[in-house]
């Protein structure tokens, strides 16, 4: 492909001399190559379809999660002090199908769950599951289970060869690395600072910006086939700033119609569960992802995918059983995916005057949890777990076929807790199954382009769940 013929520059001479610089992004955030190629991507049109990720990392305790309470191995024995007692206990957890049982952190979710609009997927894994975090991150993030070597993520791939590429944000990651997910050329927006995000140049620079390249972008045929030019240059840096801007997150503070607490407890003003500082870093990353897709319009913006990554899970001592690390941690994601649901159905409340009136898109967008292992079914010698295998997932949306899936007495055999070396669940379910059914039946991707998403996928006979309707 051509450049415009007006366009004098080349790229080397042109980020030599330019010293793009940006606050609160990744260093190479603006920096893409093999743009030709990604520009002219062949893949799905602008369905409206939405996707936000959200990684759980260090290997969230999934026994203690969705909680097995139908499998007599599930006890005080294996369990000593993180127990969770059945439903209708004091402190126990809350039922989901008569076998399976959420940790009593997650009682948020009781409303996506009862609405039908939540998955969740036990027993989620891969063959001969690693035990490394860092192998762990490598083989949930490149999509190949077989490799840890994949340099770029499934879901870089996936918008590569779909083409989610259109308007000035196709893909913002809330981080502060770009995730390993959406991790490739690093041409995409990955915030790395909620609150220092801008273009750090002053006027007279961006001015210089503006009055000669947008000469050379008003000559062009069409926007698309120039998207490599455009990001190119400190225009493209200048836009989506100021498309940040404009969406002025700081004052953005929806609430629960019905409780009139804040959704995204950002500082101790809208702490209204009273999470305390540590969960506010978490809620601010949240709620850009969030408010990203809210302003997905199909026209100045069109987000498509959204994402961000958090940690703490890797609870070898002090688990804690209904207060401590993990039960904390559970109680951020049951509070975000509930808070979530409500901006995206469009049944928040604002204080006077902060009402903007967003379009209800909850059938269009998918969220979905992932964390790189499970951990071991016996609680160790320090009141916590080590790392195991099996893992799990929870995908909400208004077009999840909602329910519990690998969790009830049809799935769950004899002895499944420690049909792995004698210590660890076993999955049922590839993860690599899950994420291409969200791919190909929410978001619309081409079937042809599952073996570019995930290598060998066509071949590889795995079981798909239908989490779609």
């Amino acid at each position: 492909m051509k450049v415009h013929e007006n366009c004098t520059c080349n790229r080397r001479s042109f980020l030599k001399g330019s010293g793009l610089t940006l606050a609160g992004v990744g260093l190479s955030t603006f920096l893409p190559s093999s743009l030709v190629d990604f520009a002219m991507a062949a893949g799905d049109s602008l369905t409206g379809k939405r996707l936000l990720f959200l990684y759980m990392g260090g290997g969230c305790d999934v026994i203690n999660t969705v909680i097995p309470h139908g499998d007599p191995n599930y006890n005080t024995t294996t369990r000593p002090s993180l127990y969770i007692p059945t439903p209708g206990q004091p402190g126990g957890g809350i039922n989901l199908n008569g076998f399976a049982s959420f940790h009593p952190s997650l009682a948020k979710l009781m409303d996506c769950y009862n609405a039908g609009d939540l998955a969740v997927v036990h027993r989620l894994g891969y063959p001969t599951m690693s035990l490394s975090h860092f192998d762990g991150y490598k083989i949930w993030n490149g999509g190949d289970p077989t490799s840890i070597a994949i340099s770029n993520g499934w879901l870089y791939r996936y918008a590569e060869a779909n083409a989610i590429n259109s308007g000035a944000l196709p893909v913002i990651t809330v981080n502060g690395a770009t995730p390993g997910l959406i991790n490739g050329q690093d041409r995409y927006v990955n915030i790395a600072n909620v609150d220092n995000f801008d273009y750090i140049h002053a006027e007279t620079v961006r001015a210089k910006f503006r009055n000669y390249w947008r000469d050379v972008y008003t000559k062009a045929n069409g926007l698309e086939p120039f998207r490599p030019v455009l990001s190119q240059t400190g225009v493209k840096l200048i836009d989506v700033t100021q498309q940040y801007k404009l969406w002025d997150q700081a004052n953005w503070n929806p609430k629960d119609p019905n409780t009139g607490a804040y959704l995204f407890p950002v500082d101790a003003a809208t702490d209204t569960p009273g999470f305390g500082f540590g969960a506010y870093g978490f809620f601010k990353n949240l709620r850009i992802c969030a408010l990203s897709l809210l302003e997905s319009d199909g026209r100045a913006n069109n987000t498509r995918l959204a994402g961000m990554e958090m940690g703490g899970f890797d609870t070898h001592d002090g688990q804690g059983t209904t207060a401590g690390a993990h039960p904390d941690l559970l109680k951020w994601v049951a509070w975000g995916i509930n808070s979530l649901r409500i901006v995206f159905s469009g049944a928040a409340t604002y204080n006077p005057g902060q009402q903007r009136n967003y379009t209800a898109i909850w059938d269009d967008v998918a969220v979905v949890t992932f964390s790189e292992f499970g951990r071991t079914s016996r609680e160790n010698g320090s009141l916590g777990t080590d790392h195991g295998q099996a893992t799990f997932s929870l995908v909400a949306g208004g077009t999840v076929n909602g329910g519990v899936y690998n969790c009830d007495a049809a799935t769950w055999e004899n002895g499944a807790m420690f049909s792995v070396d004698g210590n660890y669940l076993s999955h049922r379910s590839d993860y690599r199954a899950l994420f291409w059914e969200l791919l190909r039946d929410h978001m619309g991707a081409n079937p042809s382009s599952s073996d570019t998403v995930f290598p060998g996928y066509s071949s590889a006979g795995l079981t798909e769940l239908n989490l779609f309707a």
